[in-house]
């Protein structure tokens, strides 16, 4: 990848983003339908993960990971590197360095920050979510951190492209069955707020005219 993509990507989150209405294109039936709130309230807390991007056999690449399995929301989930954010944490940018550099073994002074995208929330564990755009010039070495991760999964940035790779299934949640809109990824379910959150990522990509390959 060039410097031009970096500056071309830099300057497309500096513009006004897509939001909440592009985000909700990949969003479950219980949130389409019963019309949750797209922002948290005062009590919500705070979080951020990380969308790193790099360069990987002549294509653009990220980074997902699952959660092991445990008692709680998100289990077993694949997301991107991330989680709330802590009181030594100068903002949410640190917050998302820093849970990727314990969570992966990348360091956070590796990755040049681009900008971020609209913050979502998540009503189900009341954390809203906010997603840095990070980059490294070069494929990183991982060191995931075993008791929080599964496995890393990287993937092609070109994969999630467009609608035709976007699939629909039910799905049982809280005892409830829901419709939900995903990518299946090598066998790996990428769905909920990690595909909201892609999904606004390659809207604004592809309005600046980036290409995978650049």
């Amino acid at each position: 990848m060039t410097p031009l993509f970096t500056e071309k990507l830099r300057k497309s989150l500096l513009l006004p983003l897509p939001g909440t209405d592009v985000q909700w294109e990949m969003a479950s039936s219980d949130r389409r339908i019963k019309a949750f709130p797209r922002s948290g309230g005062p009590e919500s807390r705070q979080g951020a993960v990380m969308i790193l991007l790099y360069p990987h056999m002549g294509t653009l690449f990220t980074l997902f990971m699952q959660r092991p399995v445990y008692q709680g929301v998100h289990s077993g989930q694949i997301s991107f590197p991330g989680g709330k954010r802590e009181g030594a944490d100068i903002n949410l940018t640190e917050t998302a360095l820093r849970e990727t550099e314990e969570e992966t073994g990348i360091s956070r002074n590796d990755i040049e920050i681009l900008g971020s995208l609209t913050p979502l929330h998540i009503p189900v564990s009341n954390i809203t979510v906010t997603p840095v755009v990070g980059y490294i010039p070069y494929r990183p070495v991982f060191t995931p951190q075993k008791s929080e991760v599964v496995c890393l999964i990287e993937a092609e940035m070109e994969f999630f492209a467009g609608a035709t790779g976007v699939k629909e299934t039910e799905m049982e949640i809280m005892e409830t069955p829901v419709m939900v809109r995903y990518h299946d990824f090598n066998g790996h379910v990428i769905w909920g707020a990690t595909a909201m959150i892609l999904h606004e990522l390659i809207v604004v990509m592809e309005r600046a005219s980036i290409t995978w390959q650049e």
